[in-house]
């Protein structure tokens, strides 16, 4: 298990120091371990934070992260759609009015902007269709 201190995490990660301390502060990162300047980070600390920059680039809201962090995204779904039986999903947004709904682990996030990218491109060419008939 590799350790980090709060300087090497923000630098492997792409975050600032103040981003961590406040996704730590918001309950979606543990906290670190030790205490005072003997705190450390680990690598279930980085993971975690790839994990936030994943579907913050899906467009999930920080509200509703800690949730589907904690493995609940069922809830957070439900939630936002009472009466509708759903099971633990991601969503990603691949064009205006087009989702895509996975189940965790199903695709990566390279996956998903391949899938993403190909959608875009056929909504595209539907367009230029429409406009050229």
């Amino acid at each position: 298990m590799d350790i980090y201190n709060i300087e090497t995490l923000a630098s492997l990660s792409g975050l600032s120091r103040r981003t961590i301390h406040y996704y730590v502060q918001r309950g979606l990162l543990e906290p670190p371990e030790g205490g005072g300047r003997g705190s450390f980070y680990t690598d279930s600390h980085l993971r975690s934070l790839e994990r936030i920059q994943e579907l913050a680039s899906q467009g999930v809201p920080l509200i509703h992260m800690k949730a589907l962090l904690q493995g609940d995204g069922a809830a957070v779904l439900a939630e936002e759609s009472p009466g509708v039986q759903v099971s633990s999903v991601q969503k990603a947004e691949l064009a205006r009015g087009v989702e895509l709904l996975c189940s965790p682990g199903a695709l990566s996030l390279a996956e998903v902007r391949l899938v993403a990218a190909f959608v875009r491109g056929l909504i595209e060419r539907r367009i230029d269709d429409a406009d050229k008939s």
